[in-house]
């Protein structure tokens, strides 16, 4: 090969790396480089990427809280849980007897005895007409006797009953209880002189209820001695409410 044909090639070869060059550095620059400030992804998110605004913290209620709020209590009028309340108009009679004494205050072995009468109002809270059927019953009575002809006696009695259940419309009721009285004694024939005692006494009772009526058999002891023995007898019916 002559010189001239070296040159030639040589020349061609030239041309061809120069071309390889150019091709590469073309490509590399139409692709998307690190460096390249079109290429650079930005900093700032999409907009549907854009976080919420934080949310307002929530303003303390007002109102308190339900189990911390003052409860008050309303009656249920359907309870019975104190008894079935009952209210009688009642009279009846009595006999009671007392030592006779003598002027220097002293027993004689004799006694006064008559009858009287007497009458008031009954207060009863009978739990044995509740659903649970509880065979107790509590009874209070206030009012007046006359007794030994000469005494006039205001009373106030409580006892306590227990009950038993005859049928469904009436109940039979054993009690004790006492009684707190005031006794006016006036000046007659039997009674020398006027005096005003405070006795009280020991009750013992028995009677039936049965609706609308209640009777009652009561026995009274104030005391108990060698003739010094004062007690009396009363039995009452009445209309029971």
């Amino acid at each position: 090969m002559t010189r001239l044909g070296q040159l030639r090639w040589l020349h061609v070869a030239l041309l061809i790396t120069v071309f390889s060059t150019f091709t590469t550095t073309v490509a590399k620059a139409e692709e998307p480089g690190d460096d390249a400030p079109y290429a650079q992804e930005s900093d700032a998110p999409a907009p549907d990427e854009v976080p919420p605004p934080a949310a307002k913290p929530a303003k303390p209620s007002k109102k308190r809280d339900a189990s911390k709020e003052r409860k008050y209590f309303i009656p249920d009028t359907k309870r019975s849980d104190a008894g079935i309340f009952h209210v009688a108009f009642v009279a009846g009679g009595n006999f009671y007897i007392e030592p006779r004494l003598t002027t220097g205050s002293l027993p004689t072995g004799d006694y006064f005895k008559d009858f009287g009468f007497g009458g008031g109002v009954v207060f009863d809270y009978d739990y044995s007409e509740m659903s649970e059927n509880i065979p107790l019953a509590l009874r209070g009575f206030f009012g007046y006797k006359y007794i030994l002809s000469s005494v006039h006696v205001f009373t106030f009695d409580g006892v306590v009953r227990y009950m038993i259940k005859v049928s469904d419309a009436s109940s039979f009721g054993i009690g004790v209880g006492i009684s707190n009285a005031v006794w006016y004694r006036a000046v007659t024939d039997t009674s020398p002189k006027q005096s005003v005692t405070f006795l009280p006494s020991a009750i013992f009772s028995a009677g039936f209820d049965f609706t609308p009526f209640t009777v009652d058999l009561k026995w009274l002891i104030n005391r108990i001695g060698s003739n010094n023995t004062i007690m009396g007898w009363e039995l009452y019916f009445g209309f029971r409410l």
